[in-house]
């Protein structure tokens, strides 16, 4: 009976190896829709890997132990010719047992303590990455352990991180490696097709992920002035470089060449990064945005690949264009209003001969200020929402100056409250003017918006 078992084994195996004429580019059960087509492919025209008699390929069939050695034996151009190896359970009669011993003889593969290899038990996710890691030499990436299920204390620890740093195996979308799972022929063939071939491989390095609202089928992202741009990485940045993050982020207009700064806030265990450009572009034009290589990981990692997003901002209907002077202030205001959104645009000049001193709120606040009013039995009273400029700036109030012909210029976007009003809503413009020491009247412009 033990006889017939290993011959039954013997011939499983035999079917699986043995080359199938005219079925290495078209196993009936590999379409072009299957994930893993092209790495079946390539090491298919490699002889690496053959199908059944059959015509099919199996790609969910369990990959074993003697299997995973023939592949890789293949793949190195080890010698296969049948031999008797150290292990009692793989005798020259064990179908693979030429690739085992030289596999053994380069390290790459070793048995149990029992001395038994084992030949056809599957081999699982762990050993696999031990297997290729050896066999490849991978190089060592030093990287940061993103799966919840292994540890240091595992063998495989260091070959898993290598062979995921190194492109060739990814993890699941629950964050586990899930070490003691056994490998199927496809999952087996892409891992292998990407140790050989490097154009095979994903990058794990420390990339950016996704920034939101970026279309990168397009040549060029459209967005609405308020866009909120989130920047999600796949490693924690480094923390001692995070104040030097300008010199890596910024927006360029086009057609300028100097660079806005930027004051990116970070924050959800350095990996996500929100990128303020509220002060920094207008409607209708066009931008850049650069991620650049200089940003690091918390391991020293650098940026993988850089990231440039072009993108155009929204161009409003300005169905509301009005010019007020008042106490030697010109002010130019355009307003496209509507149920969800008003877009302001204010423009204020000094028509006088003198200068005209004014306060502003912060650092991050030009003075001139806008928002939704309307009219209470208490007196005007502000409605609605506005676009966050919470920026990292100073709070310390600024006194600043706008001298004869000189303009202050700011771009809003002002929410209309979510519940119907019944009363009027006007757009009102205030220059806080004066000193500190010696405050005056703000000057006040009020737009009806209907």
């Amino acid at each position: 009976m033990l006889k017939l078992i290993r011959l039954a084994a013997f011939v499983v195996v035999m079917f699986l190896l043995a080359p199938s004429a005219g079925l290495a580019a078209g196993f009936y059960d590999v379409s072009k829709a299957y994930t893993f087509y092209d790495e079946i492919e390539f090491l298919t025209s490699k002889q690496i890997i053959t199908g059944y008699s059959d015509g099919s390929f199996k790609p969910e069939a369990s990959v074993t132990r003697a299997e995973a050695a023939i592949m890789i034996g293949r793949a190195l151009g080890l010698n296969g010719d049948p031999q008797d190896t150290r292990f009692s359970d793989v005798t020259a009669n064990v179908t693979g047992s030429g690739y085992i011993a030289k596999a053994v003889e380069r390290g790459i593969i070793s048995g149990f303590p029992d001395n038994t290899y084992r030949p056809y038990q599957p081999v699982t996710r762990a050993q696999m990455a031990i297997f290729l890691d050896k066999a490849f030499t991978l190089k060592n990436a030093n990287p940061d352990n993103i799966f919840t299920d292994i540890s240091e204390n595992m063998i495989a620890y260091p070959s898993i991180l290598n062979a995921y740093a190194n492109g060739i195996v990814n993890g699941f979308s629950d964050a586990t490696y899930k070490p003691d799972y056994s490998v199927v022929r496809g999952h087996f063939s892409a891992f292998l097709a990407r140790a050989l071939e490097p154009s095979f491989r994903s990058n794990p390095g420390f990339a950016v992920e996704s920034v939101s609202g970026w279309d990168q089928e397009a040549e060029v992202t459209e967005v609405d002035i308020d866009h909120e741009w989130i920047m999600r990485l796949n490693y924690e940045l480094d923390e001692y470089g995070l104040k030097n993050l300008y010199d890596y982020i910024y927006v360029v207009r086009e057609g300028d060449s100097q660079p806005e700064i930027l004051e990116p806030l970070v924050y959800d265990n350095l990996k996500v990064v929100n990128l303020p450009l509220w002060n920094l572009y207008d409607f209708d034009e066009t931008y850049t945005l650069f991620i650049k290589e200089g940003l690091t990981s918390k391991t020293g990692k650098p940026l993988a690949e850089p990231v440039a997003i072009k993108f155009h901002t929204n161009k409003p209907d300005f169905s509301v264009k009005q010019s007020v002077e008042k106490d030697g202030v010109q002010f130019d205001i355009i307003a496209d209003p509507s149920d969800e959104k008003v877009y302001v645009k204010v423009k204020a000049t000094n028509k006088s001969s003198q200068p005209i001193p004014y306060i502003s709120g912060s650092g991050c606040d030009p003075g001139l200020d806008a928002a939704l009013v309307t009219e209470t039995a208490d007196g005007p009273v502000k409605v609605g929402g506005k676009w966050s400029t919470a920026a990292n700036c100073s709070l310390a109030i600024r006194e600043l100056t706008l001298q004869p012909g000189e303009s202050i210029e700011i771009v809003e976007v002002l929410y209309p409250p979510t519940q119907p009003f019944d009363e009027e809503i006007y757009l009102k413009t205030v220059l806080p003017t004066g000193t500190m020491e010696n405050p005056k009247k703000p000057i006040e412009v009020s737009v009806p918006l209907q």
